[in-house]
């Protein structure tokens, strides 16, 4: 479900015209569920060209790509920056070390290019995770339980069953939302 979210936002992204740049700190990437939910917000196959992805490996890789993050930012203006799974790669001394840093340079970069950025983690106890929550201006969990999503935001808390894949919703075929709002209405002629 984790990384579901931050392919929605590229997907979103992209299907807008937009560019998204994708920093895969957990080998997440999967270019088959971003094309589908590209596909289903209306883009054409040309969308996953402006979704850029990077993965790092280990801590040093990751601060390679933050510190010249910058020129991929000035290079397409995405409107989206996606980190997955950040803390989980800084792991030790050297780790702990170069952790606050690089999320300060998000921050930063994030304010400077006015990008959104979501950053994801396990949500655990260890420093990172910790420390990814308390800079973060925005805090969003997500906890699954068999078929039961559960998303706390703001102190409120949202429930819902995803959908099994390959199927749909009848919001999909009709239009409009769960509560009927810009929905179709089916009648039979008067």
């Amino acid at each position: 479900m984790i990384p579901a979210v931050l392919f929605s936002l590229c997907a979103a992204s992209a299907a807008a015209g937009r560019d998204a740049v994708f920093l895969d700190g957990w080998n997440s990437f999967d270019p088959y569920a971003v094309s589908g939910m590209a596909k289903s917000f209306g883009a054409g196959k040309q969308a996953l060209s402006r979704i850029h992805v990077a993965r790092a490996f280990t801590e040093y890789q990751m601060d390679a790509l933050i510190n010249n993050l910058d020129k991929a930012l000035e290079r397409w203006a995405p409107e989206v920056l996606a980190v997955s799974y950040f803390p989980t790669l800084f792991s030790g001394v050297d780790g702990m070390r170069l952790f606050e840093p690089l999320l300060m340079r998000l921050k930063s970069l994030t304010s400077t290019f006015g990008t959104i950025t979501a950053i994801t983690s396990f949500g655990g106890s260890w420093h990172g995770d910790r420390l990814l929550a308390s800079r973060a201006s925005r805090v969003v969990r997500i906890e699954e339980k068999k078929k039961l999503v559960r998303i706390f935001d703001d102190g409120h808390m949202f429930e819902y069953v995803p959908v099994p894949p390959g199927q749909m919703r009848f919001t999909d075929f009709a239009g409009g939302d769960a509560y009927g709002q810009d929905g179709t209405f089916l009648s039979q002629p008067a």
